[in-house]
């Protein structure tokens, strides 16, 4: 709840840029490359890192026309390969290249998605998504037995944990294009069929993420 709070203020106050950003346990917020620069300088420590949050402006639209990502940002395309990024530099690996910097000390993955009528953001902890999406098992097959001694991981590497990640069948026997297609069908299309799998799908994410979710009016900014 501090955490969104914080957020959402700095977001309000205009303090707050649209990008993938690391806020260390101070507080102290650095896009993703401006972080990497700290840690090569040894100005900062990887266990300075706490939170790794996605911030999207969608201000164009109203909430309700991008359900998936207003009801779901944990796995919008904003979200969904950053978590694995930013699980591999919980991990302490370096990108060779790709921006992918050690934060040892992350705990939390956050999506703040702004939209013309509200705020939403919503957080979790990089333990239940380790877990609960099989990422955890996935970084250690794609590695194999030098996950201990790696520190570097390359592009193609993250493509493969990529690939297997987004294609798992984690949300009530579908896929991640599958869920999108009907989230869309459902509260776009008006196919009022797909109410069971929606709810469905509903259950499964809110099993897998158990997110901490709040949504702010934009006029109240309550």
């Amino acid at each position: 709840m501090q955490i969104a709070d914080y957020l959402a203020k700095k977001m309000f106050n205009r303090e707050l840029e649209h990008g993938y950003n690391v806020m260390l346990k101070n507080k102290q917020i650095y896009y993703v490359a401006d972080y990497g620069e700290l840690i090569k300088s040894n100005k900062i420590s990887p266990e300075d890192a706490f939170v790794y949050f996605s911030f999207i402006v969608h201000n164009e639209a109203e909430s309700y026309k991008v359900p998936v990502k207003y009801l779901f940002p944990l796995i919008d395309r904003d979200s969904i390969y950053e978590i694995v990024d930013s699980y591999l530099s919980k991990l302490g690996f370096y990108g060779t290249d790709y921006p992918i910097y050690p934060a040892t000390g992350l705990k939390y993955y956050g999506a703040v998605r702004l939209f013309s009528d509200r705020l939403v953001i919503e957080l979790t902890d990089f333990d239940t998504i380790a877990t609960n999406t099989r990422l955890r098992m996935i970084v250690m097959d794609v590695i194999g037995k030098d996950i201990l001694t790696q520190k570097e991981i390359n592009s193609e590497q993250i493509r493969k944990i990529d690939r297997k990640f987004y294609n798992q069948k984690l949300f009530a026997r579908h896929n991640l294009k599958e869920v999108y297609e009907i989230i869309k069908n459902h509260y776009i299309r008006h196919n009022a069929s797909l109410v069971k799998e929606v709810l469905d799908i509903t259950n499964a994410y809110d099993q897998i993420f158990q997110p901490y979710r709040v949504v702010y009016d934009n006029v109240t900014q309550q």
